[in-house]
């Protein structure tokens, strides 16, 4: 017997058992949690079954359904077998995951050609908490389009491009979530390992979809219409818990604004990531298809409005392939997983998470960060050679790449398009929040201010696509949009002036220019104090002989005059709070004013902490010789500006406008940065969506920890530019 048994599962043999193992487990954990009826079953598909049980197959003329109508044929089917519809739902579902398992087995065998990596996928997705709870217990079936995407990629992986977007057009036909990840098949494209003509499929299996339910009385155009009609179902909050965007700067306030607003800024984040991967010479491999799919899946999800707690399913199946490419990625796994759990968990026993999901939405953030960063590195790929396209193709991609020129101004097709779209995008990104048309006064600035921060990158970089990059950013920067169009603020002012003396600073050789540059930053120092930080920076510009000293005493004349002035006036008005809307020192130690004295004591004490900190940087800055490049020098204002209206009391929320512009060019400057500028505007925003409704999403000091981390970082930088680190290391 025990001979019998080894020989059964001998090597050869081992996974083959393992395999029907699994399976069988897995099918015994679904049948125990069958019963469990879900809100979404008794709301919304048992009235639906009824309707078929009713009126049958015609039933499908009426209106009370909002899914796409092949999901319903399988519900008129359902009402057609001798079973209970609840239980015959599941098991149809559940044995879609299971062909879902095999599917990922397939492809992680495809790509890592490991046998024993193949039966831990499957394993890992039948047992994956997410799909039990789905189907199982949810009664939800995006297994449906999860695993016909999955046949889609498989095919198309393997070079079977018609029969891989026949899978894709038949997901869109049953889900419309399948556009969420549409813009790889566009990159796919760019890189010819697929046609315009395969595209077609799209279209023809959509209606093929909906031709039964046409046949069965239902208007047509209603039903081209049908997922319109979907995306304006959800508009009681604009995320049903998911860890996104709006779980951080506010989900319950500007409920129709940010729909408009959501779907536009997208659009233009897809523009710029699209536009700058179609020039990357990447070599398309199997684990950047993948990995592309998890990206674009993330990325829309994390900024579009409305979505759901289950709409990370199709990228969690990727997830699973990727990190059997990848192992050491495994712990994104985990985590995607646990966040869809909480949502899951929340909508099943109705109960809050113990975390908040603004802190969640964090955590998605960081996944979604790490995912980019490894789509970034394959930017380093060797480039591919160029195949023999014929006709439509051949044609609209040279007509993509063609170089065009005006005057001395050369630019592609594809550049130009962007630059066209983007400003489109950006003027309709600003109608959600108008009656008509943005106010040309602020959208003019606003352009204006877009093309003199490219202008100033272009400057540095010398580099055309990231000056257009940096264009079309500040078109859909939010903080912008909030400050001019929602606030109608003269933020935008103080910014266009000091980029227009940015501009007027030029280089070491032009000193004519560092005086316009001087004259133009003492009128902002003297419009307003929240511009204060940028005499401190100029002071180390005077240290690096940058300035002369009569252009710094004309700086400390202005900024001096108007600090005194506007400080004296605000401790004498007796204001109840020390900080508004903007995420400093405050919002930590408390930002309640002490009132009935004559001079607030915090609010005093904060400006000598202010003066003392930036005379020891100073102090600190100047302890030894050191070259100051351009990023050193985007680094200074920032740092500068950030720790002065970190510890200055009375500052609102448009103190951060100009850093966060500031931001996007030190990002230019050092790519690796990114992460200080996305933070920053996040920050930023916090404080103007709790300037217009009075409350945060998330608490304040959460944002005044994360910029004080941001100052941190750019301190630490600065000290290792100036060298000043590795003289206290010397003398330790």
């Amino acid at each position: 017997m025990d001979a019998y048994i080894r020989k059964l599962l001998k090597k050869e043999q081992s996974e083959f058992w393992l395999v029907v193992v699994l399976t069988l487990l897995a099918i015994a954990v679904r049948v125990l949690v069958r019963s469990f009826v879900a809100e979404d079953w008794s709301v919304y598909w048992s009235n639906w079954l009824l309707q078929f049980q009713e009126g049958g197959f015609r039933a499908l003329k009426d209106d009370f359904y909002d899914y796409a109508p092949p999901v319903m044929y399988l519900l008129y089917l359902i009402t057609r077998l001798p079973l209970n519809p609840m239980t015959a739902f599941k098991g149809i579902c559940c044995l879609l995951e299971i062909l879902g398992a095999f599917v990922i087995a397939k492809i992680v065998l495809l790509c890592t050609k490991s046998q024993k990596k193949a039966v831990f996928s499957y394993g890992i997705f039948l047992f994956w908490p997410t799909v039990i709870l789905n189907a199982a217990v949810w009664s939800q079936c995006d297994i449906i389009y999860t695993l016909l995407i999955l046949c889609s990629v498989y095919f198309l992986l393997k070079d079977k491009t018609w029969t891989g977007m026949w899978f894709y057009g038949a997901a869109f036909a049953v889900k419309l979530q399948t556009l969420f990840i549409f813009p790889f098949l566009v990159i796919l494209w760019v890189h010819r390992k697929i046609k315009i003509k395969h595209f077609v499929t799209i279209p023809v299996m959509y209606l093929l979809g909906i031709l039964p339910a046409w046949i069965a009385g239902r208007p047509f155009l209603e039903l081209l219409g049908i997922y319109a009609f979907q995306g304006g179902k959800d508009r009681w909050s604009l995320s049903i818990k998911f860890p996104n965007i709006y779980q951080i700067i506010g989900n319950n306030y500007f409920l129709d604004e940010y729909v408009g607003a959501g779907m536009y800024l997208i659009l233009g984040i897809l523009m710029i990531v699209l536009f700058w991967m179609a020039y990357q010479n990447v070599h398309v491999t199997k684990e950047y298809t993948i990995l592309m799919v998890i990206f674009f899946g993330m990325l829309t999800t994390y900024f579009l409005p409305h979505m759901h707690e289950r709409y990370l399913y199709l990228t969690d199946a990727f997830l699973l392939i990727y990190v059997m490419i990848r192992v050491k990625r495994f712990p994104l796994l985990m985590g995607a997983s646990f966040l869809t759990v909480v949502g899951y968990a929340q909508y099943l026993t109705k109960k809050e998470p113990y975390l908040p999901y603004g802190v969640l939405a964090f955590v998605q953030l960081g996944i979604l960060l790490l995912i980019g960063l490894d789509l970034y590195w394959y930017s380093a790929g060797k480039e591919e050679g160029k195949s023999s396209e014929k006709g439509l193709d051949k044609w609209l991609l040279a007509l993509l790449f063609q170089e065009f020129s005006i005057g001395k101004l050369r630019f592609s097709f594809l550049e130009g398009l962007l630059a066209v779209c983007i400003t489109g995008v950006g003027c309709m990104l600003r109608t959600p929040f108008e009656t008509g048309m943005p106010h040309w006064a602020y959208l003019l600035a606003e352009w204006y201010l877009a093309v003199a921060v490219s202008v100033l990158v272009f400057w540095y970089t010398i580099n055309p696509k990231k000056a257009l990059i940096t264009y079309a950013m500040l078109m859909i920067l939010p903080v912008i949009v909030a400050e001019g169009t929602i606030l109608r603020g003269d933020a935008v002012v103080g910014c266009v002036l000091f980029v227009s003396a940015l501009l007027f600073l030029g280089t070491d050789e032009e000193r004519a220019y560092h005086w316009l540059f001087t004259v133009v930053t003492a009128a902002l120092l003297l419009w307003s104090v929240r511009y204060i930080g940028i005499l401190f920076a100029c002071m180390v510009l005077w240290q690096r002989r940058k300035l002369r000293s009569e252009q710094l005493l004309v700086l400390l004349a202005a900024g001096g005059a108007r600090f005194l002035y506007a400080y004296k006036a605000w401790i004498e008005a007796n204001y109840t709070l020390t900080t508004f809307h903007w995420a400093n020192i405050y919002e930590i130690v408390g930002k309640e004013a002490v009132l009935g004295q004559l001079i607030d004591p915090i609010a005093l004490v904060g400006l000598f902490l202010t003066l003392g900190i930036v005379v020891l940087l100073l102090y600190l800055f100047s302890i030894r010789e050191w070259e100051m490049g351009r990023i050193v020098f985007i680094r200074l204002l920032l740092f500068f500006g950030l720790i002065a209206g970190y510890f200055l009391p009375y500052m609102d929320q448009s103190y951060g406008y100009l850093y966060c512009v500031l931001s996007v060019v030190y990002m230019m400057l050092c790519t690796r940065e990114f992460l200080v500028a996305m933070l920053l505007q996040i920050v930023t925003f916090a404080g103007y969506q709790e300037a217009f409704h009075g409350v945060s999403m998330m608490s304040m000091t959460i944002f005044a920890v994360i910029q004080f981390l941001i100052i941190g970082w750019l301190g630490i930088q600065l000290l290792i530019d100036t060298g000043v680190l590795s003289i206290w290391r010397q003398r330790n």
